[in-house]
């Protein structure tokens, strides 16, 4: 297998190289998309390969969507056998799929899987562009969140992360709206599809329901004019049927499988106990202490910044390729929308975690497109904020090289293959193909190193240990989890290996008496390993013997 060590000079020159060919292409009038868009693809896929090959946990969430795909794919039923706190199932049936082709649910494979994602969001950003726009800013602007994603190498925006659907989702319903935007007669389709995939998002993740509501209310605005102009009341009404069609088959599967109270309890009340960290009040100067996190961020902030700016005082052309008031304002009011409630969603929780800030990408570059439109039939102006960010990442790249000879941050010598740790070795004795396992504390690592299924629906134990509203009904269902699964394996991992959850005396699983007394009395301790408590089921001891 192809690996990358710190310093892959001859391949990082080429693919720099590569880039600004692609870019170059843009002085050309007329460039073909069956060309460039797969040109523009590569440059993805190539940068992102160092991370591809990398078998190793990048960020504690990637371990913990796996984790959910390894027990979904046994145990399918979600609310019941898997809970993912914030993340929807959508984002973790997603995971499952690689191991229904016959692969390992692993780092690579989840990665895999999000890079796809990564493409799609991608074009439907360029296909609502090229709509709104025309094909020479739709070109240039698709390579602002193409070279920011690509050359990137801030793990918050490398990792699989649970924004990777939702975007996937949103540049598809940004595309949608613009497809209804210039049609010359109403058509239903556009529609019925802006309603059901907006209805899908609030199942990837709810935090991206403000900038889904956003473009719905774009999209009824619009098929409410159709309506007023040609009396045509059909897109209207099934954009508003296809809204609640995925919901309705969500409501009878979670009926059907008895998980609703579990839907509400779990997701939606559960979800707004996380978002009650932060208000309207703390917004900005919260999203200020996410920019500051992230310097490749600040920089994308700053760039689409100033060719908005200049495109703005520099450009003499109209806003869109039929020119009409009416169209110019609701374009640009919707754009801003989308980004306030961008910003919106990366800051209300209240947490300074940079992936949050993956929601803002497309709306600065959406900003940045309007720049771009002013201009483009001015190239070299055009091209000024693709050209900017890469020389950022290619100076931050050359200095990287000369003071450490490192190029490339994801080294994955001898790392192309899943690591098992000391604790995972030391449970394999134990254990047989399709047992489930407990991790009390948040080292979600493990379940993906010893590819076991979670005993409980949460595979980490913040929300039965921290002080919350909710935490005798996380402690109820654990222990009801605990007693109808029956895990082979209970791991209590609090200490150094754990993320948060590190003072034994104070969240070790002693503080649930309940829990403590269950394990006593069903498992049987094995030792410490590492700094993890082995303990197992009473009937599997002699097993490893």
């Amino acid at each position: 297998m192809i690996t990358f060590d710190a310093s892959p000079t001859v391949y990082w020159a080429l693919v720099y190289a590569f880039v600004v060919l692609v870019i170059g292409l843009n002085l050309r009038k007329r460039v073909s998309l069956a060309l460039y868009l797969p040109a523009a693809a590569l440059i993805l896929v190539l940068m992102r390969l160092p991370a591809l090959v990398l078998n190793r946990e990048l960020n504690a969430d990637e371990s913990q969507m796996i984790s959910h795909a390894i027990t979904l794919f046994q145990h399918p039923v979600y609310w019941r056998s898997v809970d993912g706190t914030t993340i929807g199932p959508l984002d973790n049936y997603l995971l499952a799929i690689p191991r229904l082709l016959g692969f390992q649910l692993d780092y690579v494979s989840a990665r895999v899987m999000g890079l796809l994602c990564g493409l799609g969001a991608l074009y439907f950003y360029f296909v609502a562009i090229r709509r709104w726009f025309g094909n020479a800013t739709a070109r240039i602007s698709l390579l602002i969140p193409l070279i920011f994603l690509a050359f990137t190498q801030e793990l918050d925006f490398v990792h699989y992360s649970s924004e990777q659907v939702p975007l996937l989702l949103l540049s598809l319903c940004l595309a949608l709206v613009a497809r209804i935007s210039i049609q010359k007669s109403p058509s239903a389709w556009p529609a019925f599809g802006l309603g059901f995939v907006a209805g899908m998002i609030p199942f990837a993740k709810v935090q991206a329901v403000p900038q889904a509501l956003v473009l719905v209310l774009g999209g009824l605005y619009l098929t409410y004019q159709q309506y007023r102009q040609t009396r045509n009341s059909t897109p209207l009404l099934v954009l508003l049927v296809g809204g609640i069609i995925f919901l309705v088959m969500a409501l009878l599967w979670m009926l059907a499988n008895g998980v609703f109270q579990d839907f509400i309890d779990f997701y939606i009340l559960g979800n707004a106990v996380y978002a009650a960290g932060a208000g309207l009040d703390t917004g900005p100067s919260q999203f200020g202490r996410l920019v500051l996190a992230s310097p490749d961020f600040t920089a994308l902030l700053i760039i689409t910044s100033v060719v908005l700016v200049v495109g703005l005082l520099a450009g003499g052309r109209t806003l869109t390729k039929t020119p009409s008031s009416s169209q110019n304002l609701f374009i640009s009011l919707l754009l801003l929308g989308y980004g306030l409630a961008a910003v919106y969603a990366a800051t209300k929780s209240g947490n300074v975690f940079v992936h949050y800030l993956n929601f803002c990408i497309y709306p600065l570059a959406l900003a940045s497109a309007l720049g771009v439109q002013r201009v483009s039939t001015q190239r070299l102006l055009a091209l000024v904020g693709p050209m900017l960010l890469l020389g950022w990442f290619g100076l931050n790249d050359a200095i990287s090289f000369y003071q450490s000879r490192q190029l490339n941050a994801l080294v994955s010598v001898d790392a192309t293959t899943l690591l098992q740790s000391p604790v995972v070795k030391a449970l394999a004795p134990y254990t047989r193909p399709n047992d489930q396992m407990v991790v009390w504390g948040w080292q979600c690592r493990y379940y993906v190193e010893a590819q076991l299924a979670q005993g409980t629906a949460e595979n980490h134990s913040g929300r039965d240990v921290f002080q919350h509203p909710m935490r005798d009904q996380y402690r109820e269902r654990y222990l009801s989890d605990m007693r109808r699964n029956r895990p082979a394996i209970f791991l209590d991992a609090v200490g150094k290996n754990s993320l948060w959850l590190q003072n034994v005396s104070t969240q070790g699983h002693e503080v649930f008496p309940a829990l403590a007394t269950y394990v006593a009395a069903n498992y049987q301790y094995i030792g410490d390993v590492d700094g993890t408590r082995l303990y197992v089921r009473n009937d599997r001891v002699s097993a490893g013997r």
